[in-house]
């Protein structure tokens, strides 16, 4: 569902049950007892003070100790199982985005932080590489393999697999081969392989909704680029494009046109709520150029002040559809007059472009959410990931109080109002909320893909061959 679910805790912490107090700042967490670290130590209220506390010095560099400094107050250990969490303000999806896995303190305590990456539970050392998980870490052969064995000490019981090998490979071509020969297991693979995979007599294919999608983001720095400051133009080039088209022939199908900037897994997606549709209107997307000054010259090519309608449209050199999806834009845009050249770039390049440059007109990738709908590492000005840039006050004001609304069904129409103004401004259009495709050997059983967490039961794995 992606909500929620107690692992190392007895129960999810609500206002209902008392552990979360009524101003929504204080979270108690009943831990359950008995278990054990997969060394033999028992796990405490104490690791998990020592997890979140060393996860916020500095010294350590960690990319979650920013969020988690400016939300958690303090961490303490009530007595050995209750752990007690003080917050700064309501932070709505802490239970979601705020639960880390918790570290042994009897490895780690007296590493000073700044050494901690280093040490041999973080580079791989069987003595050292403890858990609490179904299974026990093994051997790590780095770009090759990770191997894992079955925890006797695992609290839910003994897992039914003796060993897990975790396969680093090139690319999906590989995964499929090895699907094919039953060296691996499972293993994700492309649309356009779904049709060859299905005959295979050893093999199930499987696909599932995700909280992802694909898109492009517009430049909206002025000094970068003069084509999309203008709202009327970034909705005509939506409204060019058969969305449907391009996700039956690139997605063979798999996966939903967008509608709104939720993916369609998220209990807040609403696309009948979303006042904007962006069909594919070809009258529609001339009306608007026109409207925006953008005349068609003597090449078909539209122009304005003298600047010819013409672009750049950059992507990762890695992923075939990526590149086709650019493709097939160039050519529906064409059609209304606009000219953009596809540029495919070694990934590093491309990542460093998009994210420190910022030098691109428009620019196509995928992006892959959380459980929880807040979107304001894209949308909120300045965040991270907003690289167009973009700036709406009234979008930053409902991010803020979807971050601080406990009531699920008060956010859910805060996000709403949120989409319906994104999907008119069109910062971005999401193109497809895709899913996600894989193969699984039929001899595996108990193992359940899904968008949320692959591994939550993997205890009851089992193979019908034993190997």
């Amino acid at each position: 569902t992606g909500l929620p679910f107690p692992d190392l805790a007895t129960e999810v912490p609500t206002q209902q049950n008392g552990g979360i107090s009524a101003d929504g700042l204080t979270y108690t967490f009943k831990l359950r007892p008995g278990i054990k670290w997969s060394d033999g130590q028992p796990l405490t209220a104490k690791d998990v003070v020592f997890t979140y506390t060393v996860m916020t010095d500095p010294k350590l560099a960690s990319p979650r100790s920013g969020e988690l400094t400016e939300r958690v107050a303090s961490v303490s250990a009530a007595d050995d199982l209750t752990a007690v969490f003080k917050m700064k303000k309501v932070v709505a999806p802490f239970l979601v985005t705020d639960m880390f896995p918790i570290c042994p303190e009897h490895i780690l305590g007296s590493v000073p932080p700044d050494q901690i990456k280093s040490h041999p539970f973080s580079t791989g050392d069987p003595k050292a590489t403890v858990g609490t998980g179904p299974f026990k870490f093994k051997e790590w052969v780095k770009d090759d393999h990770a191997t894992f064995e079955k925890n006797p000490l695992y609290f839910r019981g003994e897992p039914a697999l003796d060993e897990y090998v975790f396969k680093v490979v090139k690319d999906q071509g590989v995964v499929a081969a090895q699907l094919k020969t039953g060296e691996a297991d499972y293993g994700g693979i492309t649309p356009s392989l779904v049709a060859d995979m299905s005959k295979q007599a050893n093999l199930n294919v499987v696909n599932y909704n995700t909280y992802s999608w694909s898109f492009y983001a517009y430049q909206m720095n002025p000094q970068k680029s003069p084509f999309f400051l203008d709202k009327r133009v970034r909705q005509a080039l939506a409204y060019a494009l058969d969305r449907e088209a391009m996700l039956k022939a690139i997605y063979f199908g798999f996966g939903e046109v967008a509608q709104g900037t939720i993916p369609d897994s998220s209990w807040a997606y609403a696309p009948d709520q979303i006042t904007t549709k962006y069909t594919f209107d070809l009258t529609k997307a001339n009306q608007l150029l026109d409207a925006a000054g953008w005349a068609k010259g003597a090449d078909g090519i539209r122009a304005k002040d003298g600047k010819r309608f013409s672009f750049t449209l950059w992507t990762g050199v890695a992923s075939q559809v990526y590149q086709q999806l650019c493709t097939a834009a160039q050519q529906m845009w064409k059609a209304v007059g606009v000219e953009a050249t596809v540029k495919p770039e070694e990934w590093n390049a491309f990542i460093s472009r998009i994210s420190d440059a910022r030098d691109f007109d428009i620019f196509l990738e995928g992006f892959s959410w959380g459980v929880d709908p807040d979107q304001t590492i894209m949308f909120r000005t300045g965040a991270n990931l907003n690289r167009n840039p973009y700036s709406n006050p009234d979008v930053d004001k409902l991010l803020d109080q979807g971050l601080s609304e406990l009531d699920q069904a008060k956010r859910k129409q805060i996000y709403i109002q949120m989409e319906n103004i994104l999907w008119d401004d069109l910062p971005s259009l999401p193109i497809a909320d895709t899913q996600a495709l894989a193969g699984l050997n039929k001899r595996v059983h108990n193992f359940f893909p899904n968008a949320t967490n692959i591994r939550w039961n993997a205890h009851t794995w089992w193979v019908a061959d034993g190997k």
